[in-house]
């Protein structure tokens, strides 16, 4: 009896195991999570019949080659690093590489494409387990799949009326992949305490602020709900012009004029050099004139210079959000 106890011991062992999910680290996380997002679907950068829809997508965990179209979640990977992340392969974007992240523009790593066209030869010797897209990538989700055979791909295009809930997410859904690490938790949390301390001071103060980008001799604007919008939504800053660019669309903001600049006459202009941002020749000293002079922003030394880097090119990063949060809080010190 006590032969066919031990027996029968071992058998219920055995289909007890059978429907576990054995892993082979200490992380007990999946072979794969579900998760989903907005992409869009298109056949080329300019397809007009391009759309919005939602989609499941399983990703594998802990991926160890990822190819990367976006400088923020490279940001993010560079601070918590490579080795913790358990990635062994890298591919990314090698033009207009931000200064801190050139350690990544090397040999060792392969040249993914360009910001907004893949290089489909070089990712295909690459074979990448996971791709990570974004706003200028985002077009490419269906030929990503159909040129590298169904792989993973995750958009983290951020949404510019909620930049902070998009961060997060984006922060939620990396650590979902790639394990469930302190440091994402860590790193959100700085980030939202940050963002806080900025608001709090910008409330109290009631500075009303206008966004302007230069570029060559041309100024856009921006505002509530637009590209920079965060400086608004977030951060607390009063809309000089609560109508203007309020939820535009529009990446390049709207024209507009230094007469206007001059009549709507905001306490606070934030300027980002798109022409420094993409290496050419700063732009910023278009603003050095009679009509912006006449400002209560110019005379009381309230023009600031955002860094264009963080704000034009790396933006939704963890390294880079910080930055923006720093330049904006120059008010107030």
């Amino acid at each position: 009896m006590k032969k066919i106890a031990l027996v029968l011991s071992i058998v219920v062992g055995l289909v007890s195991l059978a429907g576990c999910q054995i892993v082979s680290d200490d992380k007990n996380y999946p072979e794969t999570v579900t998760i989903t997002q907005s992409v869009t679907k298109a056949t080329s950068r300019d397809d007009e019949n391009a759309s919005k829809q939602t989609v499941t997508e399983v990703i594998p965990t802990n991926p160890k080659n990822v190819a990367i179209f976006d400088f923020g979640v490279l940001d993010i990977i560079d601070h918590i690093g490579l080795e913790t992340l358990g990635i062994e392969n890298l591919a990314i974007v090698k033009s207009n590489v931000p200064a801190y992240l050139s350690s990544y523009n090397n040999d060792d790593v392969t040249n993914a494409g360009t910001l907004f066209e893949p290089n489909f030869d070089n990712l295909d010797l690459f074979s990448p387990d996971l791709v990570i897209i974004s706003s200028r990538s985002a077009w490419a989700y269906d030929s990503i799949k159909s040129e590298l055979g169904g792989v993973a791909v995750l958009s983290v295009t951020m949404d510019n009326a909620n930049y902070i809930e998009s961060f997060k997410t984006n922060m939620t859904n990396l650590q979902l992949i790639f394990g469930d690490l302190d440091i994402f938790d860590d790193m959100v949390l700085t980030v939202e305490t940050e963002i806080a301390s900025v608001k709090t001071a910008a409330t109290t103060s009631g500075l009303s602020t206008l966004i302007l980008m230069t570029n060559g001799d041309d100024i856009s604007g921006y505002g509530i709900g637009s590209r920079f919008g965060i400086i608004h939504n977030e951060l607390g800053f009063v809309a000089a012009d609560e109508n203007f660019g309020n939820g535009d669309a529009n990446t390049h903001g709207d024209t507009v004029s230094f007469e206007y600049v001059q009549t709507l006459n905001p306490e606070v202009i934030f300027v980002v050099d798109r022409s420094a941002a993409i290496g050419g020749e700063p732009s910023i000293g278009v603003l050095d004139n009679a009509l912006v002079d006449a400002t209560d922003a110019a005379k009381n030394n309230r023009i600031i210079a955002l860094d264009s880097i963080a704000w034009y090119i790396v933006s939704g990063g963890y390294q880079s959000t910080l930055t923006m949060i720093e330049d904006v809080s120059v008010i107030f010190s």
